[in-house]
């Protein structure tokens, strides 16, 4: 079996080990911590739903670190409207889109192109990221986070701006049902994140990986869709058209294809971090991009916690971890973000 993450593409299609979860009683707004009528039947099967739901997300969260999501809220003909406005946007010629540049904004919002190689917290020495990538975050708030701000749109039209910011608002929705989903999980609130995604660092990048016969080989780099890396964030959902994610699990790579009407989610470095404080180790697991003979287009939304967002656990819901965890490492969800990715913010905003 391929044991070497750097290797070939994923030699095992066991998707049965990435679970997959219904949000229809997430969504909903039947409570654990509601007192429920034991005698109306159709609550305590909304109760039962949720139990269910919370049991397969810690399940997933402890061993894979991914799982699939039905019944999310997220509407085939908006999902598509995404699909087929990105895919046209990245047909255009390359100066077409160099006019929305990341690089002529303060928050690299924009296109990357493959020359640039921008795109991930971190390169795997002597890889090359085979693919373009155009990228958008949240806009407003009421706070002082630096990582809110203007994206670039094309001006000519609102084409691309009105298919994607239907879905990027949904898939924010869907990740709040996770976000409340995975806090019963490990035994907190079930509003304790959403108390923190209120105005979340939320970003949304979409991404279009080159076919290999695209693939320059004039280079000594060797390229990859994306290198194996874990995600540094809190939650990640992604849609995808094609196959090309590989995660690695119990020693392997295992490929997660897409699955039509679903959401795939992922928990970033964050979350284990944060769960570590109320003794869960949740899974950051690595994963990656293998190119294909076709080329294959992604929706990713980056869901985090509002900027100022504190990571202390209540007391009462701490675990061992707890001392040595909020001894003021980091100040704020923000600030744990910004030092993962090298980025430094002093108060005064100089």
């Amino acid at each position: 079996m391929e044991k070497n993450p750097m290797s070939g593409h994923a030699l095992l299609d066991r998707v049965s080990e990435i679970p997959t979860v219904s949000l229809h009683s997430l969504l909903d707004p039947v409570s654990l911590e509601m007192d429920v009528d034991a005698s109306s039947e159709s609550s305590s099967s909304s109760i039962n739903l949720l139990y269910e739901a919370v049991a397969s997300i810690r399940h997933a969260c402890l061993t894979v670190g991914f799982f699939y999501i039905k019944d999310h809220g997220v509407s085939d003909a908006v999902m598509q409207n995404a699909f087929d406005a990105i895919k046209k946007f990245f047909a255009q010629p390359t100066e077409e889109k160099r006019r929305l540049d990341a690089t002529q904004s303060p928050l690299y919002r924009g296109y990357n192109a493959i020359e640039d190689g921008k795109h991930n917290c971190k390169r795997t020495e002597g890889y090359r990221d085979a693919k373009e990538s155009f990228v958008i975050g949240m806009t407003e708030q009421h706070g002082s986070s630096p990582m809110h701000g203007a994206n670039q749109w094309p001006e000519e039209n609102d084409e691309l701006k009105s298919a994607i910011e239907p879905y990027f608002e949904a898939v924010r929705k869907s990740a709040r049902a996770v976000a409340r989903g995975l806090a019963m999980a490990i035994d907190l609130p079930e509003n304790y994140f959403l108390e923190r995604l209120r105005e979340p660092v939320a970003q949304m990048v979409m991404l279009r990986y080159q076919a290999l016969h695209e693939v320059a080989t004039n280079s000594e780099d060797k390229w990859l869709g994306c290198g194996p890396h874990t995600d540094c964030g809190f939650l990640t959902l992604l849609a995808q058209d094609s196959q090309g994610l590989d995660v690695f699990t119990g020693g392997e790579w295992v490929c997660a294809p897409s699955k039509p009407g679903h959401l795939l989610v992922n928990l970033g470095d964050m979350a284990a971090y944060w769960s570590e404080k109320a003794s869960v180790k949740l899974k950051s697991t690595l994963h990656r991009v293998t190119n294909g003979s076709h080329a294959r287009h992604s929706l990713v939304v980056f869901m985090n916690p509002d900027f100022e967002a504190s990571m202390d656990i209540p007391d009462e819901h701490a675990g061992d971890f707890v001392e040595r965890k909020s001894s003021g490492e980091y100040r704020s969800a923000g600030h744990y973000l910004l030092s993962r990715l090298g980025l430094m913010w002093l108060d005064d905003k100089s």
